[in-house]
């Protein structure tokens, strides 16, 4: 996932920024839902987007949602998204091209930044190819784009941020390390130096000033949730599990990861279920707001299904999504 946010906000309405699309449609719509609303409210942006890509969103103050696209097919969509922003009674504003499919924007206070690249030659021996990468602040008043991290790679994630610094999970020819990137001196703290390619999920914690994520040692068929200390770079392991899908999750009262598919989210760390199962999937939490925790139950090969859960007791609150749509969170107001 990309990261997880843990939101304590006093008593009024909450609004969901939902990112909505139909399984088939080439149309992405974006919309404020309140939460107790009995319909879907109507979009205040309609995107033209691929019908077979993954779209995310991130919200910015005032209203505005950055949304990460693929707008038509291209041959290599390795980085074909655009970087757009949208509000209501505006225009879509073009941020950022080559940003990387199925990335989604990380908001730090009233900056922006993206995940970006340019693809590299392909190899003739039938390696993998290495690109361009980049991870781009983008200003959202003027456009103006700053590289604050580059290198030569496979993969360079923004796995969250803690105070002035990005957490990013960089994989390379030499392998794969995680950093800390200052935004503003953009000086690069190595956390990590090596770690096992195909580390996911990441989630940066900042009550516990820690970032977790998870991953499997080569050679082995056990997956592991690993948390690695920000400031010390001490890592350890929380729990282990047959499936890639562990989840690691903030809930109200600790973390929790899913042991399993249809076995919901347990606590790391003591005993006890801290979300029930929807269904047969797995449970992807977005964001906990007042008691709440809104997802997605997601099974592999259908249509996630998006839910709002009461944490203190596992009931569903009822709340008018889109039908038959696929739908990301891309943040909550009031």
């Amino acid at each position: 996932m990309t990261s997880l946010a843990l939101l304590a906000l006093a008593a009024s309405p909450v609004e969901l920024a939902l990112l909505s699309k139909s399984v088939d449609g080439s149309t992405l719509e974006v919309r404020w839902q309140p939460l107790d609303a009995t319909s879907p409210a109507e979009p205040f942006a309609r995107l033209d987007a691929h019908p077979a890509e993954t779209f995310r969103g991130a919200v910015l103050e005032g209203g505005a949602v950055a949304v990460v696209r693929v707008r038509a097919p291209a041959k290599d969509l390795s980085f074909a998204a655009v970087l757009s922003l949208v509000a209501p009674g505006r225009p879509e504003l073009v941020l950022a091209e080559q940003v990387v499919r199925a990335s989604r924007p990380l908001v730090m206070g009233g900056r922006l930044f993206v995940e970006r690249g340019h693809p590299g030659a392909d190899r003739s021996d039938g390696a993998v190819r290495v690109d361009a990468l980049e991870v781009t602040e983008v200003d959202v008043a003027t456009g103006r784009r700053r590289t604050v991290f580059a290198t030569f790679g496979y993969w360079t994630h923004l796995a969250g941020a803690v105070g002035r610094e990005l957490v990013l999970y960089v994989a390379e020819p030499a392998g794969a390390r995680l950093v800390a990137v200052h935004v503003d001196t953009l000086a690069v703290r190595t956390l990590v130096a090596a770690l096992p390619p195909l580390a996911h999920d990441f989630l940066v914690d900042p009550a516990t000033g820690a970032v977790l994520f998870a991953i499997a040692d080569p050679g082995v068929e056990r997956w592991f949730v690993e948390r690695v200390d920000l400031a010390t770079g001490a890592s350890a392991r929380l729990a282990e599990g047959d499936s890639a899908a562990l989840l690691p999750t903030v809930l109200q009262g600790g973390l929790a990861y899913a042991p399993g598919p249809g076995r919901g989210l347990a606590w790391l760390g003591r005993e006890g279920v801290a979300l029930p199962a929807r269904g047969p999937g797995f449970e992807r939490v977005a964001w906990v707001v007042d008691g709440l925790a809104f997802g997605r139950h997601e099974v592999p090969g259908a249509l996630p299904r998006p839910f709002v859960v009461r944490l203190r007791d596992g009931a569903e609150r009822p709340v008018a999504f889109p039908n038959d749509a696929v739908v990301d969170f891309a943040g909550v107001r009031r």
